[in-house]
């Protein structure tokens, strides 16, 4: 076994000075005094700059250009010679490296720095003395670690038998509102990627893995007592700041744990040997102080848990990639249980992330870890020499029909994962999960996405409607593939023998009580449209989910099936309904995974939102950016442009899923726009409504009709006038509203401008208002039936409210960029979009609600005569529409905060401040049953 020949050297900055002192056995010095480095100097910046916030940026932009790559050596330099600077502390680490090198050992170089502005001094980047050109810390015989400043339990040492027992705990609670920044994450797309790195050590016996993925602070304490043995590693992935961690609480939102606290937590691990912390700045301290920081001042995570719970902690000084994140943990933990030390495991980390493609080269990702010790040498954690016992791979059973896969990754979904998982595991009273939504919004992949995080012990069926309507008997086909995912499983079945189809189902799933099984059917759509064999398949299904069995039921469709829930309690159904992709989403995506586009910034960002539609085009941008540094706007607004005309929206040629079989898909919103302003401005008109879109947090974007790409979805389509409207001829009445039924439209804005109003207008858009269709008129006439959005009013029509909007959409108003338009065009779009946004964040509204939702929430404008005009806020009209979907999501039932996010369309981050408004109000009880916070509708809602 590899042994350490240790040289402490301590860094202690006072009154201005620095002084440094070093010992080994060979030797000491002691309080040499010495100037600290001038930073601004060093990194050609004027000002005060810190080093430790020039890491934390340089890594954060993925900052790989000639000027970082001259800093950090600027940087390391300075460094090195204010330590190794000192003729004698050089002359001791040369004596202690040979020593070293006679014996087989290596050299251990123990930083202490304080105070904390010292100690967050980049410490690993320092120079090797006898290399100039190469990092100490990346040095054969050389590692460079920090000494915790106190230590409050015994020096455990001995390595420990295989397998090593793992606790690894992953959080990412959701986003409570605007002012939480936290990035949401992929958290069980990262726990598969640890787990897949990690399996082959738990199949060979070497590692013992637990995973916590929804962290309270007392699930942690009841699973630590719960662990025979102990844990004698820790791996923490998730949310955090210099202040602590963040957990969730047991009502399912986020709670901020301080680092003490965490502490004291891992008190209970008396046989902890190494905590790793891969959350952000886990080993950086707060900026400010607290009262009870002590002699210490402010310390990081990293460093209370060394001095309280664990002799070894790896934490980070910047906030990495998830791509680093998975080779240092893969890489790592491969070392470490293969009886490396853990010096030496983190060493090898470092060199492949140093020499990744992507994480390597000029970036810096590869000197965020620093490795704390208590008092102990990082040595080994496993005994290389024990023999470990192989571990059986349990193999799940399950088939894939008809089913298309795509790549399993999900971005700010975890909401609806989790509800899902329960659901389809068991461990909810439902027994059927509707999952809704437009087409393309990922509702197949997210199912995809839940099988992959079943426990092994659950079989799973996941088919397609399709498949099974292209059988003469769609329920025996369904019959058969069940009872051979059954006997996959090694479960006994009823053979059909003379049984109709309908019998033998019946037969079937009497036998399904002890069984685990789910069966996702795909394209449900296709069984209420009228297709053979559809009604068949539904009633053989109502008879699955009308019994009290371990088998479940998942259907994904654009909307509920209502003959499945026919006779069914409100808490035997769960429904997750999924919409595009939002801005917003995309944009956390991007500042944690593709750092190099986020020094940009998002308000220059969410402008390409409109063109750049999937986020392997924006993995492609970022490697553009990348490999040209650029920094400006106007740079990127150029690449942009020659980008985007690589980008290769793959046309879908041939109808999917329901389409096929003519069955009624709920498709996006269509809006059709008429009148002299408009003309040629379609995809202008569309980008504006995007970008509104965006700024109310209204997900997905608006694009012109058949301008939709395979695999793509949007909140909105604009129909453009050679489908809807002549430009030459609004007036024709029979060809406007022929095109507007042909074309769907359900928005219609008709712009008259100075133009007199046709004789027979008013009956044409009262027409199109009866059938369904939400009119937006507008324009120098008297009578508006529906909306007017002219700036002096007019008359409205007998006893009908009517809306003021403004000529002109100023950015205050929008919060986006606008159409260079005024007057009427400009009222009547500003009413549109206003529609639009309603109506798709509540597709289950008719269009008269959304009418008088935009009514009953505008602001009263003092006039004369009898009518009350009222201003119109798109903010209340959108607050208003989210309450609703909120109380409509809860309905009859009692549900926890999960449940909830998961069965209403709207985000997290809008959600709860409406949930805690309505709670507020007395419109929502908030109970607890079994210790489980739960919210359920008050009996007589206070409005």
């Amino acid at each position: 076994m590899v042994g350490f020949e240790e040289l402490e050297i301590s860094v202690l900055a006072t009154g201005g000075d620095v002084w440094v002192s070093a010992q080994s056995r060979l030797g000491a010095v002691f309080a040499v005094r010495c100037r600290p480095p001038n930073w601004s100097h060093v990194l050609g910046v004027d000002g005060r700059p810190s080093p430790a916030g020039w890491l934390r940026d340089a890594v954060r932009y993925a900052r790989k250009d000639g000027d970082i790559a001259t800093q950090a050596r600027s940087v390391g330099r300075a460094l090195t010679d204010l330590v190794f600077g000192v003729p004698e502390i050089g002359a001791l680490l040369q004596r202690t490296r040979g020593v070293a090198g006679t014996s087989g050992a290596q050299v251990l170089v123990r930083v202490l720095a304080a105070p904390h502005e010292v100690s967050a001094w980049p410490w690993e980047l320092m120079h090797d003395p006898e290399r100039p050109g190469r990092y100490l810390t990346m040095a054969r015989d050389v590692h460079v670690v920090r000494s915790g400043r106190s230590r409050t339990y015994p020096v455990r040492q001995e390595p420990v038998a295989p397998p090593l027992n793992l606790l690894l705990v992953m959080s990412s609670p959701p986003k409570e509102g605007s002012a939480d920044t936290e990035t949401p994450f992929d958290l069980y797309a990262e726990k598969r990627s640890l787990l897949r790195e990690l399996r082959p050590l738990e199949q060979a016996g070497l590692l013992r893995i637990v995973v916590e993925d929804r962290p309270t602070v007392e699930g942690l304490r009841a699973l630590m007592g719960q662990q025979r043995n102990g844990f004698h590693l820790l791996h923490y992935l998730g949310h955090a700041n210099p202040s602590g961690l963040k957990l969730e609480r047991p009502n399912g939102r986020g709670t901020l744990v301080h680092s003490r606290e965490f502490a004291m937590l891992l008190h209970q691990l008396p046989d902890l040997r190494l905590a790793v912390f891969a959350g952000c700045e886990t080993a950086r301290a707060p900026d400010e102080e607290r009262a009870d920081d002590g002699w210490a001042g402010p310390v990081s995570t990293a460093d209370l848990c060394v001095r309280d719970a664990s002799p070894m902690v790896i934490g980070m000084r910047a906030v990495l990639p998830f791509g680093t994140e998975r080779l240092l943990t893969r890489f790592f933990y491969q070392a470490l249980t293969a009886g490396h030390s853990v010096a030496e495991s983190l060493r090898l980390a470092r060199l492949a992330i140093d020499g990744d493609e992507d994480c390597g080269g000029p970036l810096l990702n590869w000197a965020v870890p620093s490795l704390l010790v208590g008092g102990s040498t990082p040595g080994p954690v496993v005994d290389p020499d024990a023999a470990a016992t192989p571990v059986a791979v349990r193999q799940q059973v399950g088939l894939r029909l008809g089913v298309r896969q795509g790549e399993l990754r999900f971005i700010s979904r975890l909401a609806e994962l989790r509800e899902a998982v329960d659901v389809l595991s068991g461990r909810t009273p439902a027994r059927l999960l509707h999952v809704v939504g437009m087409p393309a919004t990922g509702k197949s992949a997210l199912l995809d996405r839940v099988i992959e995080e079943f426990d092994p012990s659950i079989a799973y069926l996941f088919i397609s409607s399709k498949t099974l309507l292209d059988k003469p008997d769609p329920v025996a086909m369904l019959a058969e593939l069940v009872v051979e995912v059954l006997e996959m499983k090694g479960v006994s079945t009823v053979p059909r023998g003379d049984r109709d189809s309908s019998e033998w189902w019946d037969r079937v799933v009497g036998g399904l009580d002890k069984v685990r099984l789910a069966i996702v059917i795909d394209d449900g759509d296709l069984l209420a449209g009228g297709e053979p064999g559809g009604k068949d398949v539904l009633e053989a299904l109502g008879v699955l989910t009308s019994r009290r069995g371990s088998a479940r039921l998942a259907v994904v469709a654009t909307q509920q099936l209502e003959g499945l829930t026919k006779g069914m309690k409100d808490s035997e159904v769960r429904v997750i309904r999924l919409d595009p992709l939002s801005w917003s989403e995309v944009w956390q995506w991007i500042r944690r995974n593709l750092p190099a586009l986020a020094r940009f910034g998002e308000a220059d960002l969410r402008r390409y939102y409109d063109d750049i539609r999937h986020l392997e085009d924006w993995e492609r941008l970022a490697g553009a950016v990348s490999d040209d540094e650029l920094d400006r706007g106007d740079d990127l607004r150029e690449l942009v442009r020659r980008f985007s005309v690589n980008v290769v929206h793959e046309a879908a040629s041939a109808p999917i899923g329901g389409e096929f079989y003519g069955a009624a898909l709920r498709r996006p919103l269509r809006l059709a726009v008429a009148g002299p302003h408009t003309a040629d401005r379609h995809d202008e008109i569309a980008s504006v409504v995007t970008q509104c879109a965006i700024a109310q947090g209204v997900p997905g974007r608006v694009v012109v009709s058949g301008a939709t790409g395979y695999g793509e979805s949007a909140l909105g389509e604009l129909v453009p006038p050679e489908q809807a409207f002549h430009d030459e001829a609004t007036s024709d009445a029979d060809r406007l509203l022929r095109d507007v039924s042909q074309a769907g439209a359900d928005i219609v804005v008709v712009d008259h401008g100075e133009s007199e109003q046709i004789a027979d207008g008013d009956a044409l858009v009262q027409v199109v208002a009866v059938n369904g269709k939400l009119v937006i008129e507008s324009g120098d006439h008297p009578d508006a039936p529906v909306f007017l959005g002219r700036e002096d009013g007019g008359r409205a029509a007998a006893g009908m409210p009517y809306l003021y909007a403004p000529r002109t959409i100023t950015k205050k108003e929008s919060a986006a960029p606008v159409l260079e338009l005024e007057g009427t065009t400009c009222a009547a779009l500003y009413v549109a979009v206003a529609a639009m946004l309603v109506w798709a964040t509540d597709r289950d509204l008719a269009a008269g609600e959304v009418r008088d939702i935009l009514i009953a929430s505008s602001s009263p404008i003092a006039a004369g005569g009898g009518t009350k005009p009222g201003s119109l806020s798109i903010d209340r009209a959108l607050t208003a529409t989210r309450r609703k979907a909120v109380e409509r999501a809860l309905g009859g039932e009692s549900m926890q905060l999960g449940q909830l996010l998961a069965e209403t369309s709207v985000r997290p981050e809008l959600a709860v401040p409406i949930l805690d408004d309505l709670v507020a109000a007395g419109a929502v009880h908030q109970v607890v049953r079994g210790g489980v916070e739960q919210f359920e509708a008050a009996p007589d809602p206070v409005r």
